[in-house]
């Protein structure tokens, strides 16, 4: 990644924790260097969620089309979730970690559609790319996010107090449904299909890439030859293939 989007996420991953600290009680026993961290943060009650705040949704009412999936997760999410203030430390985690994977899927053309608990959906679109430009932007966008786990988010969790975290990433392809969902006027995207559900259950390597059987067998050939793909493995009740850089 280049040294300049490095700092722009570096800036970036500061603002979102500000943001997000604000929303915390500091009465709550928090261990020291995290109070330290959040202490005399400014409550801002509209502060919007960081991957909003980037791009607005080009989505209209409904979208029924070929799509690549690509899921980010926070492995071992429920760890955290059962330490101390575990609901507090996944909340800022899961706020700076958010918004910075949907700043990088930006960058590559995709979107974040989707929040899921400690995941994040990214949709590119084969009308816009085709099928081979969508494979590889998100797999250029995943190889970001994975750098910016060593070289962003993970060095200021420390400074804050903060556990780190590892990823895994899941990529499918196929026909999906995106559509607004909600009641009345409180909609937010959300998206239907296989592919959704296959990049999910993809996500269960640590700090590794998977992309489904499928996605492997009409990959697009690079000139330089820089990726690979290692042997099948199954993951839960999906078969993963795991990709990864030529040295």
């Amino acid at each position: 990644m280049e040294e300049l989007r490095l700092n722009e996420l570096k800036k970036l991953a500061s603002q979102y924790f500000n943001v997000a600290a604000s929303h915390v009680d500091q009465n709550l026993n928090l261990n020291e260097e995290l109070l330290k961290a959040i202490k005399g943060r400014v409550i801002n009650e509209d502060a919007e969620i960081p991957a909003f705040e980037q791009k607005p949704m080009k989505f209209g009412v409904f979208q029924n089309r070929e799509f690549v999936a690509m899921m980010t997760d926070i492995r071992a999410s429920t760890e955290i979730i059962n330490g101390p203030n575990g609901t507090i430390t996944m909340f800022l985690i899961f706020y700076i970690y958010a918004g910075i994977v949907a700043k990088i899927v930006d960058y590559h053309g995709g979107t974040s559609t989707e929040f899921l608990g400690d995941g994040v959906l990214n949709l590119f679109d084969t009308e816009e790319f085709k099928l081979e430009g969508a494979l590889q932007k998100s797999v250029l966008a995943s190889w970001d996010i994975l750098e910016a786990r060593n070289k962003v988010l993970n060095p200021f969790f420390t400074s804050v107090g903060l556990p780190n975290i590892n990823f895994g990433i899941g990529i499918d392809h196929g026909v999906t449904i995106v559509t607004r969902f909600g009641y009345r006027g409180d909609t937010d995207l959300k998206a239907f299909g296989k592919c959704v559900y296959n990049s999910s259950k993809l996500s269960k390597g640590m700090n590794q890439i998977f992309v489904s059987q499928k996605s492997q067998n009409v990959w697009p050939v690079s000139s330089d030859g820089r990726l690979g793909f290692n042997n099948p493995q199954q993951l839960k009740d999906v078969v993963g293939v795991p990709l990864y850089i030529i040295r």
